[in-house]
């Protein structure tokens, strides 16, 4: 009787000591992510284009604006680049334009190097997206940079000419 008298004690002195011993976290929340990279190449496309122009893009979550750099190789005639919102394999809507769209955005160059690079946070489209919901897909994986292509007078199909995107990368948490 003696033994189970001191091992009832002895349990009851380590209960605080063992839930002490949780995570030393102290967040409840799961960290969400705030980097993002996108690899951009023709073959993800939707249709697939054949081109030799390759990409990435990173983009981070600053509070209210997103800071991103699109870096380009083997690209011509670049007009237009943005983030759509749709999963991989599929084409949505544009929600926030990175450059080729007037001022204050920058003018897409074209060329090795950056495309663009800035910080926006300005969505688009209609019907209109909030920013959260913007970083919402990005985070769950349902966005993707797209990078156009287009000379005055060029059809579809024709080296630099691809008005619907020549390179295209899912954008994904790092």
């Amino acid at each position: 009787m003696n033994t189970f008298r001191i091992f009832t004690i002895a349990t009851a002195m380590l209960l605080p000591v063992v839930a002490g011993c949780g995570d030393d976290d102290n967040n409840d929340t799961p960290q969400q992510a705030t980097s993002f990279t996108a690899t951009l190449s023709g073959a993800n496309e939707v249709p697939a284009v054949t081109t030799p122009a390759t990409g990435t893009a990173t983009l981070t979550v600053n509070g209210d604006q997103i800071d991103y750099t699109v870096n380009v190789a083997d690209l011509q005639n670049a007009v237009v680049s943005h983030i759509h919102i749709a999963p991989a394999g599929q084409n949505g809507p544009v929600r926030l334009n990175l450059c080729g769209t007037g001022d204050p955005l920058p003018d897409c160059t074209s060329g090795t190097g950056v495309l663009a690079t800035g910080s926006n946070g300005t969505t688009v489209g209609d019907p209109a997206i909030t920013f959260d919901s913007l970083v919402s897909a990005i985070r769950a994986g349902n966005a993707y940079v797209n990078v156009h292509t287009s000379t005055p007078g060029c059809t579809a199909g024709d080296p630099g000419c691809n008005p619907g995107g020549e390179i295209r990368g899912q954008i994904q948490a790092q």
